[in-house]
């Protein structure tokens, strides 16, 4: 909403899903793609709190102010009473696509367009506090900005869409909280497991800041979280270590337990069916663009 627009009185936007990580840029590098979630604001003053739910997780999310995303709309017009919210879920929950991140950003930018000071809630400031929420960037500032990002710490730098690539999800049949996979991460890591990796996300940010897919094997390799995180979810690691195998640049979709991989674009397709060939049982396997513009308000009245 621009400087000075009226405060709405029903809004819509379309969040998009996240990977983070990429292999080798642990916390660091996220990603965002066509594949939304959808959150439906509208103002009502004579009612209380009204939150319905359909789609992914419907059965499973608070419908009341526990709602992560209503939670986040406090954090811009403070008491939710009088609002009526429903979301339309797309992205499952804890298989590494960035379903809390949505809800946080998806709650941020449709607050926003509830209150007057709207230009006060830029980007910077709607990423800030999400990562706040979330605890770290990697998944919420591609999800405000769109395309690719690297978050170190605070510094957030947006490196756009990176034409002539596309993604391939492959979407695990079942979830793994964040933080199981966090516990599993070493205390400590070697210098040289770390220098390569540092090196490895540099290559990867340039490669996606080009577009060059020339690299992206290499880029992607990281020896840093995932090979811990395997020990839990063995199906993934075998399944990443098949894909690379074949050339294609697999990693663990986030904390997993998916996995992910990024491709040119003449390579996409045929990457895809390989990808859909060899998929452990009951994962679900398809390819997807790049999301240009991050949380976008679709409807505004």
């Amino acid at each position: 909403m621009a400087a000075g627009s009226p405060a709405a009185q029903r809004v819509v936007v379309r969040a998009p899903a996240t990977i983070a990580n990429l292999g080798p840029g642990f916390d660091c590098l996220g990603l965002a793609i066509a594949w939304h979630n959808e959150i439906r604001v509208e103002r009502d003053p004579s009612g209380d709190l009204t939150v319905t739910v359909a789609g992914q997780g419907a059965d499973q999310i608070p419908r009341d102010a526990m709602n992560l995303a209503v939670r986040a709309m406090t954090k811009i017009v403070g008491e939710p009473r009088g609002l009526r919210v429903h979301l339309t879920n797309a992205i499952p929950f804890g298989r590494g696509f960035g379903s809390s991140a949505a809800a946080i950003v998806g709650g941020l930018v449709a607050a926003r367009a509830f209150v007057p000071d709207a230009a006060a809630w830029d980007e910077e400031m709607l990423v800030d506090v999400a990562a706040g929420m979330e605890g770290h960037a990697d998944n919420v500032a591609p999800c405000v900005h769109g395309g690719a990002v690297v978050a170190a710490g605070r510094a957030i730098k947006p490196l756009g869409v990176p034409a002539g690539l596309g993604v391939i999800v492959c979407v695990a049949p079942s979830s793994l909280p964040t933080e199981a996979a966090r516990k599993l991460l070493p205390a400590t890591v070697l210098h040289g497991d770390a220098a390569a990796n540092a090196a490895r996300a540099a290559l990867l940010a340039a490669s996606l800041a080009t577009g060059d897919p020339a690299r992206l094997l290499d880029a992607t390799h990281d020896v840093l979280h995932q090979p811990a995180r395997f020990e839990l979810m063995p199906d993934s690691g075998r399944f990443v270590a098949t894909l690379r195998k074949e050339g294609i640049a697999a990693f663990l979709a986030g904390a997993g337990p998916s996995v992910a991989a990024l491709a040119g674009s003449p390579e996409l397709a045929a990457a895809t069916e390989t990808a859909r060939r060899l998929a452990p049982e009951g994962w679900e396997v398809r390819d997807a663009a790049i999301d240009p513009a991050g949380a976008t308000v679709v409807e505004s009245a």
